[in-house]
C-alpha cells in the first residue's frame, strides 16, 4: 500500500492523504529545482519525501577510478536531506542511495509512491532530445503520476490545466488535475485540441462533416467539464476547445500556469509511443511543471515491465 492513511485525491471528508513523494536527486540546479517544487507542495499536501540518488553501477568520470564517482552522489543526497532539515524541519524526510541503472531503479521505488518528481534541464527541443531522455523515460514508464520540474522554475502561475483526450485516457488526468486545483485553490482548465483525421479527407469527392466532427468533440470537452461540476462544485472551471495540434495547444494554455497534467498512453515498447505523442512533445517544449499521470495503475504496470528496453 502506498502512502500513509490515503485517501482518493479530489474526494472531500475522505481520511487526511500523506503522500509519499520521492524526489530524484544528483546535486545539480535540475534537481534543487524539483526539491524546491516538492517542498513548496509539502506547504499543501501533508507528504513524506524520499530523497534518492541512483549510483549507475560500472559507470564512473573518464580518467577516474570508479570509488570516485558513488561519494559525489551520495554527498549531493546529503546535502539535500541537510537543506530540508535545515529549512523545512516540519517536512518528514529521508534519504536512499540506489545503485543500478536510473529509469529502472527509479520505476522500481515508483510502485511504492504516489509521486516521483524529477527536474529537467531542457530548454528546447533539440536539448530536450538529448538531456530529456530519463524524464520521458519515466514518464512513460513510472508506476505512479511523474513531475517534471524545468531547471528554472520559479512558482507562478494562478491556474492547473489538463489535456482532454477522446481515447479513454482521460480518467486518472482529470481527477488529479480536479485535486491539484482545489489544494492550490486556483481554477481549473479543461483543453482539447482536435485535427481533421487524414482518413476523413476528400473521397470520391464526399465532403468531411466538419459539423459533426465539430459536435463530437464539444460533447468531450463538456462531459469532461460537467463531471467537474458535478463531483467537484468547489472547484472553478473553463474549458478551451482548439483545432489544431493538441501539444502546441497545451503548451501555449500553460503558458501562464502553474501546473499542466497530461496523461500516457500504455501502449507500444517505444517510449515515445507508451507516452503518447501528446505527452511526448509537452515535455519537450515545457511551458511550467508538468504532471504525467498514467490512464490507471494497471496500464502502468504493463508499460513499466518494459522500461529498460
Amino acid at each position: 500500500m502506498r502512502g500513509i492513511s490515503r485517501s482518493t485525491p479530489g474526494r472531500t471528508g475522505d481520511q487526511l492523504m500523506v503522500e509519499r513523494v520521492i524526489v530524484a536527486v544528483d546535486g545539480g540546479p535540475a534537481s534543487r529545482a524539483a526539491l524546491n517544487w516538492a517542498l513548496a507542495r509539502a506547504e499543501q499536501v501533508p507528504l513524506h519525501l524520499e530523497l534518492t540518488t541512483v549510483v549507475e553501477l560500472g559507470w564512473s568520470p573518464v580518467g577516474g577510478p570508479e570509488d570516485d564517482f558513488q561519494p559525489v552522489y551520495e554527498r549531493a543526497l546529503a546535502e539535500a536531506s541537510r537543506y530540508v532539515a535545515q529549512n523545512f524541519p516540519e517536512v518528514k524526510a529521508t534519504s536512499v542511495v540506489r545503485r543500478g541503472a536510473p529509469v529502472d531503479e527509479l520505476v522500481r521505488a515508483s510502485a511504492e509512491a504516489d509521486l516521483l518528481v524529477i527536474g529537467t534541464n531542457k530548454t528546447s527541443a533539440l536539448v530536450g532530445a538529448v538531456h530529456g531522455t530519463l524524464p520521458l523515460r519515466l514518464a512513460a514508464h513510472a508506476l505512479c503520476a511523474v513531475a517534471v520540474i524545468p531547471a528554472d522554475w520559479v512558482s507562478r502561475g494562478e491556474k492547473v490545466v489538463v489535456g482532454i483526450e477522446d481515447d479513454g485516457t482521460m480518467d486518472a488526468p482529470l481527477e488529479f488535475a480536479v485535486a491539484e486545483a482545489a489544494r492550490r485553490g486556483v481554477p481549473l482548465e479543461l483543453v482539447h485540441a482536435w485535427s481533421i483525421p487524414a482518413t476523413l479527407g476528400v473521397d470520391f469527392g464526399a465532403a468531411v462533416p466538419f459539423d459533426a466532427l465539430v459536435e463530437a468533440h464539444e460533447d468531450i470537452v463538456l462531459r469532461a467539464f460537467q463531471r467537474v461540476r458535478s463531483d467537484h462544485p468547489s472547484v472553478v472551471a473553463s474549458t478551451s476547445l482548439l483545432q489544431g495540434p493538441a501539444a502546441p495547444a497545451l503548451v501555449e494554455a500553460a503558458a501562464t500556469a502553474a501546473l499542466l497534467v497530461v496523461g500516457t498512453h500504455g501502449r507500444g515498447a517505444v517510449a515515445g509511443l507508451i507516452l503518447g505523442s501528446v505527452s511526448h512533445d509537452v515535455l519537450l517544449n515545457m511551458p511550467c511543471p508538468v504532471i504525467v499521470v498514467p490512464r490507471s495503475r494497471r496500464a502502468a504496470e504493463q508499460s513499466g515491465s518494459g522500461a529498460s528496453s
